[in-house]
C-alpha cells in the first residue's frame, strides 16, 4: 500500500513536515540570504518539504556553496543534514537536491535557480 494513498497518513506526514519546516525555514532563509539567494516554499507539504532558492543578488554564490551553507543551517537546528543522491537537472536551469536529516523523514527537496551566466550585465 502506498503510504501517501491513506488520508490519515498524508495528514500526519503533512503535520510533521510543517513542524520541521517551521523549525528550519528561518535558518535556511538567513543562510541563503547571506549567499545572495531568496528561498520560497512551494507544494502541499503532504509528502515532503519543497523549497526553491533563487539567485537574488549580483553577488550570489555558486550553487555548491549555497547547498553547503544550507546544510549547515539545517544541521544547526536538527543536528545533521546530508545530501541524498546526486543533484538533478531540471527545466530552465534549475538544479534539484534532496536533503535529509536525522530520522530521514520530511525530506527537503530544494530546487535552485543559479545565477545567470550573464550575471551583472546591464539589463536591456
Amino acid at each position: 500500500m502506498d503510504k501517501h494513498a491513506n488520508a490519515a497518513i498524508r495528514e500526519a506526514t503533512g503535520a510533521f513536515n510543517r513542524s520541521i519546516l517551521d523549525a528550519v525555514l528561518p535558518a535556511i532563509r538567513s543562510a541563503a540570504l547571506f549567499k545572495g539567494y531568496a528561498v520560497a516554499v512551494h507544494g502541499s507539504l503532504k509528502r515532503d518539504i519543497d523549497l526553491i532558492a533563487i539567485a537574488w543578488t549580483d553577488q550570489a554564490s555558486p550553487v555548491d556553496d549555497l547547498i553547503h551553507t544550507i546544510k549547515g543551517a539545517v544541521a544547526g537546528v536538527l543536528g545533521n543534514c546530508i545530501t541524498l543522491g546526486e543533484p538533478g537537472k531540471k527545466p530552465h536551469g534549475r538544479i534539484a537536491y534532496t536533503l535529509i536529516h536525522p530520522g530521514h523523514l520530511g525530506e527537503i527537496d530544494l530546487s535552485v535557480i543559479p545565477p545567470s551566466p550573464n550575471q551583472g550585465d546591464d539589463e536591456q
